[in-house]
């Protein structure tokens, strides 16, 4: 056999293996990503309060989210997430209606509005330009009544108490327009943003070049090598939030090259 011929025998099993890569990225998402992110949500929903209604930007596959079903149920949380991508949102579909989770919440129980989902997950970009329709108490769904008043504005009541980016924020083209996207989406008083994802202590020529590239290998998009320096600059060019926590999530991932942190941040006061 050639030399030839074994390097296209080589580069027709990694055209294979990568199409099915591809074909399962929401299983290998979860494979990768959830052992991790199970912790995240575990923290955040720890945070949250009873009766939360939170926006969660990036959800994936909810399989962390369902991992965390009973102190969801125990605090009379409802989630409503959005996902560019399409094969996870198909995945969270199954995935929350085998949890008993993609149903509405029977009439009467304390916490939940008339109507209200414990979850629910729509294909759609925080960049969308129809965002506001999310708040409404069936979660946006198509052919759901826009909730906006004559002011074009959200009531403050049907906004949501929390949004979530959980690994991915700064996987996003723009961070800080993703972040001052979800001010109109949560509520002016009390409302927080929460943010967990892995840091890197230190900047690395090597890994600014290969984290990009390994969505190409693992078909999940890690987006870019992130410093707290870095998220701090996000942070101030979004330009509409006050930073009320930063600190290591615990039990996650923290070594002498990365660490796990939650975020919490809250709208500036306006007028």
């Amino acid at each position: 056999m050639t030399m030839q011929a074994i390097a296209l025998g080589l580069l027709g099993a990694v055209s294979v293996l990568l199409i099915l890569l591809r074909c399962f990225a929401a299983d290998v998402y979860d494979v990768v990503i959830v052992w991790m992110t199970a912790k995240w949500y575990a923290a955040v929903f720890d945070r949250l309060s009873r009766g939360d209604r939170v926006l969660d930007v990036g959800i994936g596959t909810a399989t962390a989210l369902v991992k965390n079903k009973a102190s969801l149920l125990e605090k009379r949380l409802s989630v409503v997430g959005i996902d560019y991508e399409a094969a996870y949102v198909r995945k969270a579909e199954t995935v929350l209606r085998a949890a008993d989770l993609w149903r509405a919440v029977p009439e009467g129980t304390e916490g939940y509005r008339q109507g209200e989902f414990y979850c629910r997950v729509l294909e759609g970009s925080i960049y969308d330009s129809d965002l506001p329709k999310l708040c409404a108490t069936d979660g946006g769904v198509e052919g759901s009544k826009d909730p906006r008043d004559a002011k074009g504005s959200v009531p403050e009541e049907l906004r949501y108490d929390a949004a979530y980016f959980s690994g991915s924020l700064t996987v996003m083209p723009d961070p800080p327009a993703a972040l001052r996207a979800v001010v109109p989406l949560i509520k002016q008083t009390g409302g927080r943003v929460f943010i967990t994802q892995t840091f890197n202590k230190r900047q690395s020529k090597v890994m600014t070049v290969v984290k990009p590239l390994l969505k190409y290998i693992t078909t999940i998009d890690f987006g870019q090598l992130t410093t707290e320096e870095d998220l701090n600059r996000i942070i101030k060019d979004a330009g509409c939030f006050e930073t009320l926590e930063n600190k290591p999530i615990e039990g996650s991932v923290d070594n002498p090259w990365q660490t796990a942190r939650l975020i919490i941040l809250k709208p500036k006061a306006t007028g």
